[in-house]
């Protein structure tokens, strides 16, 4: 069998989500390519970048025709269908909002080859036009899995609808919007691509039990079952190490007590850092030394008690800086199951999280403490009780590695693919 996995990028949760099924599947024997639209890796075996403006052969032409389109729709005499953040009918402040992307495309994603040569399409995260969801689903004559790793794929364009559950019955309230009616037009173009596919046609998967219950529940997909397959690791990088070897190779004192927070984007208000540091001063938690990875952002330079690590896309290094710690803190907002959570899990670190989305699955009283969602009073009690607790490292370690191998996981996918 052959596979081709989509997703929008080769960085980001999803993305590693993809390229770990998509290894274990190489190294399994499985005929799998990787197609991406923004490529920035050149490590990754059978792994490609969509390139629009070649796939119909006709480059300038293509591009020409883009531009042409653009200044339409940048001057009003079109509908603005970009996945840009730029896109008129989006508002200009977002106000801390996940991003919003449309079901649009500019180019045709089917017309490119390992597409065309594949037996069964893989979709992964596909926001900001990697494919166009009427045309693509449309026009598709092979077998697709859709991971869902996120909500986007039943709402108008949201990523997070923040408790609104109006995707039960139709687009959610996608405030991101200039003009909320906007939402339904969005909506009702995806819901008339998937509708009429079989379920033999296009099978469903999410990572938590929380989101495949929120996608059956959805009218998008209601009526067809969501298998859940949690995102897969390599366990011969993410597995417990030395801590006091990983505190020397990064630089930090042998005897402190180490907490890690790990974000893509400090910044981003879903991820809770402003919680965390309140958090960090309740409790007789000063003494405690914070590791971030991920980009400083507005922290920069405001506590010298942070030591930051700025983005970090050597595996080998983010799973070091699990070992150095003693606890692993997670004060989202929002998540679906967080790759972060898994990965400390795989080190042995125990998890102090909020008690959102699927946290609760991964997240119990052998492998950590939760607290209620924006409660900075309990979350720094669970840290303060998490650093005082002797854990079983190598069993939270043993425990993660028996759901999290990607190999494991592979084999999941490769059953249902089948079936």
């Amino acid at each position: 069998m052959k596979v081709v996995h989509l997703n929008t990028s080769d960085t980001g949760g999803a993305a590693m989500a993809a390229i770990n099924l998509h290894l274990a599947f190489l190294d399994q024997g499985v005929g799998s390519h990787l197609l991406t639209l923004n490529r920035t890796r050149t490590d990754l075996p059978g792994h490609a970048a969509v390139e629009p403006f070649l796939l119909r052969g006709t480059p300038i032409r293509d591009r020409l025709l883009y531009k042409a389109r653009r200044a339409l729709e940048l001057s009003g005499l079109v509908d603005d269908r970009s996945n840009t953040p730029f896109n008129r009918n989006l508002r200009s402040d977002p106000g801390g909002l996940e991003i919003f992307t449309l079901p649009y495309s500019w180019f045709d994603v089917l017309q490119h080859p390992l597409v065309q040569q594949a037996d069964l399409v893989h979709l992964h995260w596909v926001g900001y036009g990697m494919i166009d969801h009427r045309h693509f689903f449309g026009q598709c004559t092979k077998p697709i899995v859709w991971t869902m790793h996120d909500m986007n794929p039943f709402t108008a364009g949201s990523h997070h609808t923040d408790g609104d559950l109006g995707f039960r019955e139709g687009p959610d309230r996608s405030p991101q919007l200039r003009q909320p009616h906007k939402a339904a037009q969005y909506w009702n173009y995806k819901h008339a691509a998937v509708e009429p596919l079989p379920q033999t046609r296009l099978k469903l998967v999410a990572p938590s039990q929380w989101l495949a219950a929120h996608a059956e529940s959805s009218a998008m997909f209601r009526g067809r079952p969501v298998a859940v397959i949690p995102n897969g690791f390599d366990t011969a990088v993410f597995r417990q190490q030395d801590r006091a070897a990983a505190r020397e190779a990064l630089g930090l004192p042998r005897n402190d007590a180490v907490i890690l927070f790990n974000a893509q984007d400090v910044d981003n208000p879903r991820k809770g850092m402003p919680l965390l540091l309140e958090a960090l001063q309740g409790n007789g938690l000063g003494h405690a030394r914070l590791l971030c990875i991920g980009s400083p952002g507005k922290l920069a330079g405001t506590d010298r008690s942070i030591h930051f690590t700025g983005q970090l896309n050597d595996t080998a290094t983010i799973a070091r800086c699990y070992a150095a710690a003693d606890l692993f803190v997670l004060p989202s907002l929002a998540e679906n199951l967080p790759n972060t959570v898994a990965e400390a899990h795989l080190c042995g670190i125990p998890v102090v999280a909020f008690r959102v989305g699927g946290i609760p699955e991964q997240v119990h009283a052998g492998n950590g403490l939760l607290a209620e969602p924006r409660n900075v009073a309990e979350l720094s009690h669970a840290i303060a009780k998490a650093l005082s607790t002797s854990w079983n490292n190598a069993a939270i370690a043993t425990e993660a590695a028996a759901r999290y191998d990607r190999r494991t996981v592979a084999q999941a996918y490769r059953t249902l693919y089948t079936s």
